[in-house]
């Protein structure tokens, strides 16, 4: 049974609008962003955040060992970090949202 030029074309239709209403997973940001500071804001395609992130985080590393104050200014950052990755997913997930319900009308 072969189907009709309109069948196909409401099929890729349908696969249009499916892979448009995929977001960025909040869960993924935020675990990305718990292993490594930056990773889901990456993930989610902010990048300038990502290397913010990443260069704020590995500066007060490096100062956790050299003065010993690093630990006062990583943590706050690093749960920054995730907050951000959690921010970012949702944005994605709410632009793929709007997308789709402006394609359907």
């Amino acid at each position: 049974m072969a189907l009709t030029e309109q069948e196909k074309q409401r099929i890729i239709d349908e696969e249009k609008l499916r892979k448009e209403m995929q977001g960025k997973s909040v869960l993924v940001a935020v675990i990305l962003s718990f292993f490594i500071p930056g990773l889901g804001d990456l993930y989610c395609g902010s990048w300038i955040k990502a290397l913010i992130f990443f260069g704020l985080n590995l500066f007060s590393f490096i100062l956790m060992f050299f003065m010993g104050i690093g630990i006062f200014l990583y943590t706050p950052i690093w749960f920054c970090g995730l907050i951000s990755a959690w921010l970012s997913a949702k944005k994605s997930e709410s632009r793929s949202i709007n997308k789709v319900e402006s394609s359907l009308g």
